[in-house]
């Protein structure tokens, strides 16, 4: 065995000194591993400091340890195959035993990792915000300047003319030398290593690095079969460990249609998008220019409303037509029972239409809700959500060197890892378009698709050019993004205020951008005649008005967190006799009926939906009679501040104490236990409001309070009006909860029964 490693040790040394490509680019993904390990890894997830509930995370040590070895492989692999194609000459004359100056190999990673760092960084500085901000302040600067004076373009031009110099310098030499043969090899070698960085193929690039670094000499046959299988092994690899989606396909029967229909249906949706802060509401032309060129050929709700600001149940209400407390998903983290119902004995759109459409949703890191219940979609573009995911995405963050190949500037591709898409700072359209385009092919039968964006959710991520559209003076820690952190109630300064507004702004136009590029698309294919086009959101955000604080679903106050757009463009064969502004309330419960209205579905009576076909309104532009609707808090994420809401609320523990993992769901983040169930459902603020009057449910410990706002004089909720102004309302809001045989009374509190 001493022999062996004696052996061992002479070849390393000696392969180390003859300047291998491969090993130098070992120490070199090990040094810069180790240095992130050790330098920015710290115990703030999202701007929030955790470090109290470390003892939380032991459990969850093999995993991260299993993501480490995932991305030294994965970084490994991009960083030898990026060293044999700049290196040029020099690594030729390595594979015919001369040696290559150590120097020149360190000088070509760093040179090359200097250029993608910076491009990156002036792409998606909000990707390296935690890492400027909360790990290395003493930086910052350095971020301000890539970003004040350079644009990504600067930085992929030179790193193009590099490689290009290098690849000509190869290609020449080797026809000079009349190496046929090995021009050849090399021209196959930069194609397998492009297609296969593409496909963030870890494997696929290994394997073709391996193949032409090494001169290994086969027959034609063999070669020919050696190369066809690194071919397909990395596309094979590539399709397993490639992939930053939840590519999903379900096997839906086409037989017994209830309808022929061939109108198109899209639904186009960011995260928390406000209906006040688009361009045509608020008179602002440069604001949000093609949302308000499709809003100038719709059908235009001036009050709509979420039914919930939370993600997850919100999207639920939407599909289903039903109230959370119906259909079971009335927090972000249900559990297996809680989903059970979702597909099943709950009916939803996807499910309905997947008989006669083929149905898709497109979604980036918000909507990692879809793969995670039955929702009908018969193809699920969209990441995951699990303890897996958050402790990739803890890795990724933290090996900082790797992060600029991730995300895309080395000339695209670079998805090795699947948990990139679900960076909550990287939430740029440009990456989950192109799978929202391969919708719009012409198949033999219209398609039902569902686009979320989430570049609007916080940190908010608009990348270049948009996040430029802020003061350019301002250099605080919400220049590029902005966290929200639910135990912290202290209100920033006005200029801190307007800066955070201001991104929230530069993500909305950018996706403004995105819903043009969707219009046209439509348009280049001849599809939007034929489509009927939803634009809507999932609720909307609070950005510090009056008490209000930062962030959705804590609290019901205000026009902010509730008030969504809603767009419906009609395809052309549906008959509309104008285009006008509905100024009637509505729900995001009406959407289920008036789609199947459109689309020439049958509304079925056993589904008692909630909403109304907005298909069929009065002549007016308002309803005729006073009609409410409902709206409901989500879960609590911290039980901390002095937040107007955390005063009054029952209390159960902090999201990170109240959550478990469930190895049997994949490895799910529930909120489980029955008892924590019922009393997160026990303690949500609820809500019933008119187009004049607001009443808000408040359970606290002392007994039940009622708030009575009018939304008219006191839009933002700051005046208490007598309960008795509501009292309508509140006999209303009984007959729902009561009525819907999943509540009773104890006292004035509403309790959830039990199902067993």
């Amino acid at each position: 065995m001493s022999e062996f490693w004696s052996k061992f040790k002479n070849l390393l040394r000696s392969e180390f000194h003859s300047g291998n490509p491969w090993v130098h680019s070992g120490v070199f993904v090990f040094v810069l591993t180790l240095l992130c390990l050790l330098t920015n890894t710290s115990l703030h997830v999202m701007g929030v400091d955790i470090s109290e509930f470390i003892s939380l995370f032991y459990g969850l040590v093999p995993l991260l340890l299993k993501d480490l070895g995932g991305v030294i492989v994965s970084s490994y692999a991009f960083f030898v195959g990026v060293v044999i194609l700049f290196l040029g000459p020099d690594h030729s004359d390595w594979r015919n035993r001369k040696k290559i100056p150590i120097y020149k190999i360190y000088l070509i990673l760093f040179s090359v990792l200097f250029l993608l760092f910076c491009g990156s960084v002036s792409e998606y500085p909000q990707v390296y915000g935690e890492f400027f901000y909360y790990r290395h302040a003493w930086a910052v600067g350095f971020l301000y300047f890539i970003t004040d004076n350079f644009s990504p373009f600067f930085f992929k031009s030179v790193l193009f003319l590099f490689l290009a110099v290098q690849v000509v310098r190869t290609g020449f030499g080797f026809w000079k030398s009349k190496s046929y043969e090995s021009l050849i090899r090399y021209t196959v070698f930069i194609i397998l290593f492009y297609s296969f960085h593409l496909l963030g193929s870890t494997w696929g690039i290994l394997s073709a690095s391996a193949l032409y670094s090494f001169d290994i000499r086969f027959s034609p046959s063999k070669k020919d079969l050696v190369f066809a299988a690194v071919v397909l092994l990395g596309f094979g690899f590539s399709f397993f460990t490639g992939s930053g989606l939840e590519k999903r396909e379900s096997a839906v029967s086409k037989e017994g249609l209830r309808h022929s229909s061939d109108i198109n249906v899209l639904i186009i949706s960011a995260d928390s998008i406000r209906q006040d802060r688009l361009g045509f509401v608020r008179g602002e032309k440069d604001k949000t220019p093609n949302i308000d060129r499709l809003a100038s050929e719709s059908l235009v709700f001036l009050d709509h409303h979420s039914t919930i600001p939370r993600t997850f149940p919100s999207w639920a209400d939407f599909l289903s037509g039903k109230y959370s407390f119906e259909h079971g998903i009335q927090d972000m983290f249900p559990d297996k029972e809680d989903r059970s119902k979702l597909g099943n004995t709950v009916a939803t759109l996807p499910g309905i239409l997947g008989k006669s459409h083929r149905t898709f949703v497109v979604s980036s890191f918000a909507g990692d809700i879809f793969p995670r219940a039955n929702w009908g979609f018969q193809n699920v573009y969209a990441p995951n959500f699990s303890a897996e995911t958050l402790t990739q995405q803890r890795t990724i963050e933290s090996q900082v060197f790797f992060l600029p190949v991730l995300t895309g500037t080395f000339f695209g591709g670079g998805e090795y890892l699947s948990s990139i898409r679900s960076l909550p700072s990287l939430g740029d359209d440009s990456r989950i378009l192109p799978d929202l385009f391969s919708v719009f092919d012409k198949k033999d039968r219209p398609f039902f698709a569902l686009y979320f964006s989430s570049v609007t959710h916080f940190p908010y991520s608009p990348p270049y050019p948009f996040y430029k559209n802020t003061d350019p003076n301002y250099y605080g820690p919400s220049k590029y993004f902005r966290f929200v952190d639910p135990s912290n109630s202290e209100k920033p300064d006005k200029k801190e205020q307007d800066q955070i507004r201001s991104v929230y702004s530069a993500s909305l136009t950018s996706f403004d951008f995105s819903v043009g590029k969707i219009v046209e698309e439509l348009k280049k294919r001849e599809l939007y005649d034929n489509t009927l086009i939803i634009l809507t959101s999932d609720h909307g955000e609070s950005l510090f008005e009056e008490d209000h604080s930062h962030g959705h679903g804590e609290h019901l106050r205000g026009e902010g967190v509730t008030k969504i757009p809603l767009i419906i463009k009609f395809p052309k064969s549906f008959e509309r006799k104008e285009v006008r502004n509905f100024k009637g309330i509505t729900s995001s419960v009406d959407v289920f009926p008036t789609i199947l209205s459109i689309v020439g579905v049958p509304t079925d009576p056993g589904l008692s939906l909630r909403g109304k076909d907005l298909t069929r309104l009065p002549k007016e532009d308002t309803w005729i009679e006073d009609r409410s609707v409902y709206s409901e808090t989500g879960i609590w994420f911290s039980d901390r501040g002095e937040h107007f809401f955390q005063k009054d609320r029952i209390r159960y523990p902090n999201i990170l104490e109240l959550h478990t993992i469930d190895p049997n769901d994949g490895n799910s983040v529930t909120v489980s236990d029955p008892y924590a169930k019922e009393t997160v459902l026990f303690s949500k603020h609820r809500m019933l409001q008119t187009g004049t009057k607001k009443l808000i449910y408040v359970p606290s410990p002392n007994g039940v309070l009622y708030s009575c706002y009018d939304r008219i004089s006191d839009p933002w909720n700051t005046k208490p009006l007598p309960a008795s102004y509501c009292g309508d309302l509140q006999r209303k809001l009984e007959l729902l909860l009561l009525g819907s045989g999943k509540w009773k009374k104890a006292g004035d509190y509403f309790l959830p029964k039990s199902e067993l």
